[in-house]
């Protein structure tokens, strides 16, 4: 009800002033209406951004969709977005291989291959007026319960993947200019491949995991934590007991202008 609200704000103003421009060429004050169209597209784009920040709706009132497990034994996520903010962590319910926010501008679809579900999901970005959910964050919710593989390709996005709790065994981020939180998994083997563009991404690894990473440095800032992860030769770092630890994430980074922080 309140995006609809908003969107009935946004739509009412744009006929008032498009009246308002009419009756002044009708009366002789303006000559072309049309001259007038750019600037008050970008006050109405702007206006509806600044209410869509002070005006939210209530996040239990979002639309969503969800894919059923099945008889699944892994899963295959792949997503696609545009300029967005997405958040995504493993609190699936029981028998839930996803469940996400559902919105214009969103297309999902899945099948089942063999034992493997495949899930994919494309999204256009949740900064423009009517695309996107209405508190304009993506959020999806991933299965814990059968190992997982996730592929991520967004544009200039703010993204905060918490997957501690899932099974994933390959996580392939691929972005433009973009901010990322990122805690890689807690069990099993993992491997993290991200490649960036200008970005800051700030990687987690929960203290029970062992790690490898690997940093393509180049013109990016690099703070790894040596405590946990000494550096073996430039650009990589590897906890003590890798080689041993049943629970392990191997991490490969690529990115060009930015920072990178794992801890």
């Amino acid at each position: 009800m309140v995006r609809m609200r908003r969107d009935n704000i946004f739509w009412g103003g744009a006929l008032i002033l498009l009246g308002v421009l009419l009756f002044l060429q009708a009366q002789g004050i303006i000559s072309n209406i049309f001259t007038f169209f750019w600037p008050i597209a970008l006050i109405l784009v702007g206006g509806w951004m600044i209410m869509s920040v002070y005006w939210r709706s209530d996040e239990s009132s979002e639309d969503t969709f969800s894919v059923p497990l099945g008889e699944a034994k892994s899963v295959k996520y792949s997503f696609a977005h545009g300029a967005a903010q997405i958040e995504i962590n493993g609190n699936a319910p029981a028998g839930q291989a996803l469940v996400g926010t559902s919105a214009v501008g969103m297309n999902q679809r899945s099948q089942l291959n063999g034992d493997r579900l495949e899930v994919q999901v494309e999204a256009g970005p949740s900064f423009v007026p009517f695309i996107g959910p209405s508190q304009g964050v993506w959020r999806y919710q991933l299965t814990r319960e059968v190992p997982v593989t996730l592929s991520m390709e967004a544009g200039a996005s703010s993204l905060d993947i918490d997957l501690r709790d899932v099974l994933a065994t390959h996580i392939e981020l691929e972005t433009g200019a973009s901010s990322a939180n990122v805690t890689v998994p807690t069990r099993g083997a993992s491997l993290l491949d991200v490649k960036a563009g200008a970005a800051s991404f700030s990687i987690r690894v929960p203290e029970s995991t062992a790690a490898r990473i690997r940093v393509e440095e180049g013109v990016t800032t690099v703070s790894v934590d040596t405590n946990r992860f000494p550096k073996l030769y430039s650009g990589t770092y590897q906890s003590t007991n890798y080689d041993t630890a049943v629970d392990h994430a191997e991490i490969n980074i690529e990115a060009g202008l930015g920072s990178v922080s794992v801890k």
